[in-house]
Parts: C-alpha cells; structure tokens; sequence
C-alpha cells in the first residue's frame, strides 16, 4: 500500500522538486543547479542546447562526428526535454495521440520511438496499453528507465533498433525526431514494417525549424517540409491529424476498413503547403518558436 501511495504521488511532470532531483540523480548536479537550469531553459527555450552546442563547436545544422560527440557528451537535452514535456502544446499532442487509440476501445501494442525522457510511453501505459520505448543509449534512455521504475506500469525499453520486431505494432509514435536523423525516408520505411496492417503512425517533423535554437535540426532535411510524400511513398495513407501536422495520423495499407476524418485531411494538406516555404528559408517561421515560450508552463 506504501508503494502504491508513493507512485500516486510520483508526478515529475507537475512538481519541480521531483523532475530537478531525478536529473540530479542522472547527471550528478546539484538539485539547485538543477532547478536553475530548469528555470532558464522555460524562460528561454532551446538556449540551454544551443549554447551547449556552441561551447562544444562544430557547425550547425549538419550531420558528422561533431554532432555525434555532442550528442554523447551533452546533458543539455534533460533540460530541454524536462521543459519541453510540460509545456501546453507538447502536452495536447501527447493527449490527442491518447484519444486517438482510445477509439479502438482496446489495449494495443504501441512503439514509442526517440520518446526521450520517456513521458509519452508513460502517458500510454497508464492508459492500459502495452508500451515499448525505443532510444539510443544515453542520458535520456537512463532517465526514462527511472521514470518507469517509479511509476508502476511495465514498459519495454529497448535501445538497438535491431531488437524492435517487425509487424508487431498497432502504433507507432515519432514525435519530434525525423528532423534530428540523415534519413528520414529510410527511417519512416522502417517504421513502416513495425506496424501490423492497419496500424497507426502518430508523427510530427518540423523540418523548417531550422533556427539558431535548434542547433541538431539538419539543414538536408528543409527539403521534407511539408511533405507527405515522405510518408505515402512508404506505405502510409492521412487519415487524420491536425492542422498544424502536431501531430499527423497515418495508417498502413490492409486491416479493417475505418472513417477517415476528411476534413482533417484537408486542412493538414493546405498546411503542407504553407510548411513548403520551410525549404526555402526557416526565419518565416520564427513564430513557431515564439508560442512555444508563451506555451512553457511553471512546475508548482
């Protein structure tokens, strides 16, 4: 009954003191460091990577060894992530994507892949479905497996992309992560085959987000803003989403037949189009970034 009572009150996404002590568990910072940091990532959001990238050198928005060694040697993502997961409009993806698989009215086998700190795959397994989380080794991937331990709901963590089988998904979520990788066509391919017929891709790429703080973003990707092609030409029908491709639905060809939220579609692919000027300069949308600081919420 203690236990149970402990994980009721296990929220780090709400309280600052719990979600600044398990970083300070990960990378061995003092919790006032912690929350400092924490504090300045939400007042300025993406500078605490961007000025980790610019201390450690190498050039933007390109594909290398640097990007790779920064990667590794980086904690600046807790910060960004940790903040990230609690502002309001990453939070209204996360529970759309909830609603979404509640209309199958069962428990489905979801992949979580690049979920980070681990918070979507938790929001799911709560919800009774059976999860598994895919992220490279790292400081994220230690943070998620303590996030789980803590919190009661089993979920499979997995970090070699050659463990995830194939077909056995109904859904599979990539959010925020095709616009970090050399490949997105080779990736959503692969994501393709880890679902069953008729399963689910929750996906979001803001491929155009290609901005001083966002250091990682890959400048070879632009040319997939507003694509949808990226995503039909592996298999994967729109059939529902929003506007603002946060995110898009789409489904592998076979299974039931299903309604299709034709309106959605419609809007999602006049969006497309506004996203295309993404391939040729990142500045017209600065807005974006702009509302995800008027988004950021304080921890109680």
């Amino acid at each position: 009954m203690t236990a149970v009572r402990e994980r009721a009150s296990f929220k780090p996404l709400r309280h600052e003191s719990q979600m600044a002590s398990m970083i300070s568990e990960i990378n061995g910072e003092p919790v006032e460091t912690v929350i400092e940091r924490l504090n300045f990532e939400r007042l300025h959001p993406g500078r605490t990577v961007a000025d980790a990238f610019k201390r450690h050198g190498g050039r933007r928005y390109l594909d290398g060894p640097d990007l790779a060694a920064f990667y590794e040697s980086t904690d600046a993502f807790l910060y960004e992530l940790a903040v990230w997961n609690r502002n309001s409009l990453k939070s209204s993806t996360r529970h759309f994507v909830r609603r979404h698989l509640a209309r199958q009215d069962r428990p489905l086998d979801v992949l979580c892949i690049g979920d980070g700190l681990g918070f979507d795959s938790l929001h799911l397994a709560v919800r009774g479905h059976r999860v598994t989380y895919f992220e490279l080794p790292g400081l994220g991937e230690r943070f998620a497996r303590r996030l789980f331990e803590r919190s009661g709901p089993s979920i499979t963590v997995l970090t070699d992309p050659k463990e995830i089988a194939r077909g056995a998904y109904d859904a599979v979520t990539c959010l925020d992560v095709l616009e970090h990788v050399p490949d997105p066509p080779g990736m959503v391919r692969e994501i393709a085959s880890y679902l069953r017929p008729g399963g689910f891709f929750y996906v979001s790429a803001p491929f155009y987000m290609v901005l001083p703080w966002y250091p990682t973003h890959l400048r070879c990707n632009r040319r997939f803003s507003g694509s949808l092609r990226l995503f039909t030409q592996a298999g994967l029908e729109l059939v529902g989403g929003r506007f603002t491709w946060y995110p898009l639905v789409l489904r592998k060809s076979g299974g039931e037949s299903m309604r299709i939220d034709r309106a959605a579609c419609l809007a999602a692919r006049w969006s497309g189009y506004v996203q295309m000027l993404g391939r040729l300069a990142a500045w017209p949308f600065l807005p974006v970034h702009l509302a995800r600081w008027l988004c950021n919420r304080r921890f109680n």
